[in-house]
């Protein structure tokens, strides 16, 4: 899955080139080392992206052959694409899949793998099976599930800090990753009951392959459209050293630490930041970033602003 508008890495990543296409850890892209973690696994796999990053993606994976990639004429969420990759692969043999998001990464490659592997096995007796990280803090940002011998019970969505003290602690709650593994067929009768009316737009979609169809789908995703009411969910834990890369903070501890003063600088031009501690000094070809780390949940809502902005000086040009 290598869909994204570019909000929470502002101003590196951008609608016309999300995260998942940037060089944030390494030389490669996020995309590019979600595929090579896969790769072992399988050489069957598929990439859904929009259609506008075609080209980017064409780039980074040149071992991807064009009838491999599932391109969306417009941004709908997780819900329409994961339901289509689902549609299309139970009348293809109906084989475990995996729904991996590529703007995240490991440090354990093996790790991610074998878990991979531990849910392959639990997809037949289960109707989705997510990839879950047990906690290692009070995180708020995170939606998180209960589980209860390895059966989903409930999804929670980003808890306030006491209960993120709570879930941290309890050992029954788990990170949700937004990875998914299932039998198609499977998913495709779970969604049926839950789901009803966008599975059969995806259908219609699937069936048409109109851009119209598609972007007829409700923005929705798979989480809130299907797992928050299916059944029979189940989880594997997923230790392999797991960050969605969600955050520029998250980027300055996955590349070290940042400067003595705590501060990650991504800029190719000297930056001089006197007394300046615990902040995110980025320039981008959208503008620069000067960000305490302690106020990132404000980026978000600051980014869309600039852009609503902007927006009627573009069509005036």
């Amino acid at each position: 899955m290598a869909g994204g508008c570019g909000t929470r890495l502002w101003p590196l990543s951008t609608e016309e080139r999300p995260k998942q296409f940037l060089p944030l850890l390494s030389e490669k892209s996020l995309l590019a080392e979600t595929f090579a973690r896969l790769e072992p696994l399988s050489r069957d796999v598929w990439v859904a992206a929009s259609s506008r990053h075609a080209a980017l993606l064409a780039h980074e994976l040149p071992a991807v052959p064009p009838d491999r990639v599932l391109s969306e004429p417009a941004r709908r969420n997780s819900g329409p694409p994961i339901l289509a990759a689902a549609v299309r692969f139970a009348h293809d043999g109906d084989p475990v899949t995996a729904a991996v998001p590529t703007d995240q990464t490991v440090r354990d490659a093996a790790a991610f793998r074998a878990a991979l592997g531990a849910a392959a096995v639990e997809a037949d007796r289960a109707s989705v099976v997510i990839l879950a990280v047990p906690p290692t803090r009070a995180e708020t940002d995170f939606g998180y599930i209960e589980t209860e011998d390895g059966a989903v019970r409930r999804f929670i969505e980003k808890p306030d800090a006491a209960r993120a003290r709570e879930y941290a602690s309890s050992g029954r709650h788990l990170w949700n990753a937004g990875i998914f593994v299932f039998r198609p067929s499977r998913l495709i009768a779970e969604a049926r009951r839950v789901a009803p009316e966008l599975l059969a737009g995806v259908e219609r979609y699937v069936a048409s392959g109109s851009a119209a169809d598609f972007e007829a789908l409700p923005n929705i995703s798979f989480d809130y459209a299907v797992m928050e009411r299916a059944s029979g969910v189940r989880s594997v834990p997923l230790n392999a050293g797991w960050s969605d890369v969600g955050t520029w903070r998250s980027v300055r501890d996955l590349r070290g630490g940042g400067d003595p003063a705590g501060n990650l600088v991504l800029s190719p031009v000297p930056v001089l930041a006197p007394g300046v501690r615990e902040t995110a000094i980025v320039a981008g070809p959208e503008g620069v970033l000067v960000l305490p780390l302690e106020r990132e949940s404000e980026l978000k809502e600051s980014v869309e602003k600039l852009r609503e902005r902007e927006e009627p000086a573009a069509r005036s040009r």
